[in-house]
């Protein structure tokens, strides 16, 4: 561990000397730097990908590949304009002075990526880290080797290591790391490894930045267009095979629509991947034995079968694309992120019941309601709690540069994407300018006496 060590202690001088004070330009530079990698190695960027584990070129390219260079551009449009001092407004009680935010670098900081969309999830802090003037220390998945180690190469043939550098390893070296005094630690995970991570960051006052995740409800009300809903909830929910924080976790029915949403499930279901090359697969074995025991562990409880793949398809690596009928609500499932390829489906007869029910448990990273009822969406928004909604629609609040993306409480802690990202690896120092000579606070300087006493009491 004692290169580790020898590379905080580095990064932090590099900092302290120099990177403190980059300019915006540099920045600029450097994140066109990986742009132009990013473009000229497309090829071995999704060859290395599948690598690890198996996903369809076209979901590559729509959450991996062009969302990091989405972000880049968007990055490189705005970074001037986030970037400068801003003036803000005075009381009248601080007549004469000038207040301002200054945006500085937080310092050193490490970033922890997840292995579900090893490229996306790893450079696009990254490219904020660097926005806003950071040396980083990468720590990338072990459960995605290939990716990792291309990322690892990418970086080092742009960065010295003392600004930019990936370490790779397993659990025990991301143990190490985030007991270490960084000035910032951006975690992308589960809720219990961010909890151990927010302990350890708490030990050096290292602030954080917790992306997380959580079984995020959805519900079908009965005035929902069916064929819509479905298409949406299939595509989000077995996208990546299942592994994406964002996904469908379970779906409420209204009873007047159960019977037909069920019937189109499985017409789209055909429809989506009738060819299994279409599909994906888990990342890898541990991941196959856990969905294995949350599938028996909800049938020893309740529901059953509406679909399981394993009769239908081919598909011999992955595991089976699962829909699950006539769950009670005390399903365990319904508790925990299934991460996987398993949709529960429950009917419900009272809009108010489901919304009592999401609101006693913890808050997830988003919620969706496909509804035409205004009053129902209105109760949605107002009555629950989640990090994103989306109504009508699935997972695309993620895609919006302008919208923050992050969830709350036990689904995460702070925002990322666009100007949150950047806001997140930056310090917002308030800064104050006064005339020499001059205050309005010298007319209530003691000695007190009655006069100064009003004084105080009108400006203070």
């Amino acid at each position: 561990m004692k290169k580790i060590n020898d590379l905080l202690i580095s990064q932090k001088t590099n900092f302290r000397e120099n990177l403190i004070s980059i300019s915006v330009q540099e920045r600029v530079k450097k994140i066109k730097r990986i742009q132009k990698w990013i473009k000229e190695n497309e090829n071995l960027i999704i060859n290395t990908s599948i690598q690890d584990y198996k996903k369809p070129i076209t979901e590559f390219y729509t959450t991996e590949f062009k969302p990091v260079l989405n972000h880049i551009k968007f990055t490189l449009k705005n970074i001037k304009k986030w970037s400068s001092i801003k003036s803000v407004w005075n009381p009248i009680h601080l007549l004469g002075t000038q207040s301002k935010i200054y945006y500085e670098p937080k310092g050193v900081c490490l970033i922890i990526s997840p292995w579900n969309y090893p490229f996306n999830l790893t450079l696009n802090p990254v490219i904020s880290a660097i926005s806003a003037g950071n040396c980083i220390i990468v720590k990338p998945s072990e459960f995605t080797p290939n990716m990792s180690s291309l990322i690892s190469k990418m970086l080092s043939s742009i960065f010295e290591e003392n600004e930019v550098k990936v370490v790779e390893g397993g659990k025990d070296i991301g143990e190490y790391l985030i007991n270490l005094n960084f000035d910032h630690i951006f975690f992308t995970g589960s809720p219990k490894i961010g909890s151990i991570v927010m302990q350890a960051a708490a030990k050096n006052l290292s602030s954080i930045t917790l992306e997380l995740g959580g079984a995020n409800h959805t519900i079908v009300d009965e005035s929902a267009n069916i064929q819509d809903a479905v298409e949406k909830i299939l595509w989000t929910k077995y996208l990546n095979c299942g592994q994406t924080c964002l996904a469908v976790n379970h779906v409420f029915v209204h009873s007047k629509s159960y019977d037909v949403f069920l019937s189109k499930l499985v017409v789209v279901l055909e429809k989506f991947f009738s060819n299994n090359s279409d599909f994906g697969e888990l990342v890898n074995k541990q991941h196959l034995d856990r969905l294995k025991n949350i599938l028996k562990t909800t049938l020893d409880h309740s529901g059953k079968f509406l679909i399981d793949s394993n009769s239908v398809s081919k598909i011999k690596k992955e595991f089976p694309i699962t829909i699950l009928k006539d769950l009670s609500i005390e399903n365990p499932i319904l508790k925990n992120e299934i991460f996987g390829p398993i949709l529960p489906v429950l009917v419900y007869d009272d809009f108010n019941s489901v919304l009592d029910f999401i609101k006693k448990g913890e808050k997830p990273l988003a919620l969706y309601l496909f509804s035409k009822s205004k009053n129902n969406i209105n109760n949605f928004l107002n009555l629950t709690s989640s990090g994103g909604v989306a109504i009508n629609e699935c997972m695309l609040q993620y895609a919006n540069p302008y919208l923050p993306f992050g969830g709350v409480n036990n689904s995460g802690m702070g925002k990322s994407g666009g100007k949150q990202g950047f806001l997140s690896f930056s310090n917002e120092k308030s800064v104050l300018f006064q005339r020499s000579g001059f205050s309005m606070a010298k007319l209530i300087y003691p000695p007190y006496n009655n006069i100064k006493q009003k004084l105080a009491k009108i400006l203070g």
